[in-house]
């Protein structure tokens, strides 16, 4: 008989916390490796499951905040909503329990899935809006970016995958949600990956907190392109009889100020 196997044990675990896409996801990590995982694909609807979730999640192993190490978020880019939730969730619980943090990009999280998999380059693209997408290209299997992040028209993001040499893998949210525009895309080594490479797989959630640099500065959102409100923020001022420009510096004073005051005793 083999020897029986040892529990999982936490020792001072990272938080890992993703709200960027539809799907919600809760990762407890030890030492670079997923010991606990919770997933919810609930569009619009995340805020009503993420305390909720983590909470049982920590009763789950009598834990609390005060024995986490530090929480990591993915900060995007994606949806605002999405993002603003988590940062705002992970601040809070932060500066609670004086614990440090960390943001994670997402495309080379989605990346990290298939490039141990293949040789070529792997194309990320993911939803912005609509006929847009955000295209961050990696070379595979080591994973070198080919450039940042970029918000594309559709017609731009295929310009930019046919000057690919090369085979080139395809994944993420922004090829379903316009499958018929890629699958008539002209690409001599294109290969569409599967929809199961579309959300990050926990324990690459685990091993980028664990190598993420933490700090006690709240998480810079990564926006790479304005926000609806603010495209509309001329005429929603108006509805509500507020001068234009008042209203860009409310905005401005809104996004970039942080009032979360500091607290001495952990949430239990």
């Amino acid at each position: 008989m083999g020897k029986p196997k040892t529990s999982f044990r936490f020792h001072r675990p990272q938080l890992v916390l993703n709200g960027t896409e539809d799907r919600l996801q809760l990762v407890l990590a030890q030492d670079g490796v997923a010991g606990t995982a919770q997933e919810w694909t609930v569009p619009g609807r995340a805020m009503q499951f993420l305390t909720p979730a983590l909470k049982g999640m920590l009763d789950s192993l009598s834990l609390t905040t005060a024995d986490l190490s530090g929480i990591a978020c993915v900060r995007g880019p994606g949806s605002f909503t999405g993002i603003r939730m988590i940062l705002g969730t992970a601040l809070g619980i932060a500066r609670a329990a004086e614990l440090p943090l960390a943001g994670l990009d997402y495309l080379p999280l989605l990346a990290a899935g298939p490039q141990p998999l293949v040789t070529g380059t792997v194309a990320v693209l993911t939803h912005s809006r609509t006929r847009q997408v955000y295209l961050q290209c990696f070379t595979a299997p080591d994973g070198t970016p080919l450039g940042g992040p970029q918000p594309l028209s559709l017609d731009a993001a295929g310009e930019e995958l046919s000057r690919i040499e090369g085979p080139v893998f395809l994944l993420g949210s922004g090829l379903r949600r316009n499958a018929e525009f890629f699958a008539e895309l002209e690409l001599n080594q294109g290969t569409i990956l599967s929809a199961r490479f579309d959300h990050p797989d926990p324990d690459v959630l685990a091993e980028a907190a664990l190598h993420a640099e933490y700090s006690d500065a709240p998480i810079d959102p990564l926006y790479l392109r304005a926000s609806d409100a603010e495209d509309n923020l001329s005429y929603i001022a108006g509805k509500r009889g507020i001068n234009a420009d008042e209203a860009a510096e409310r905005l401005d004073r809104a996004v970039h100020s942080v009032t979360a005051p500091s607290c001495i005793s952990p949430i239990k």
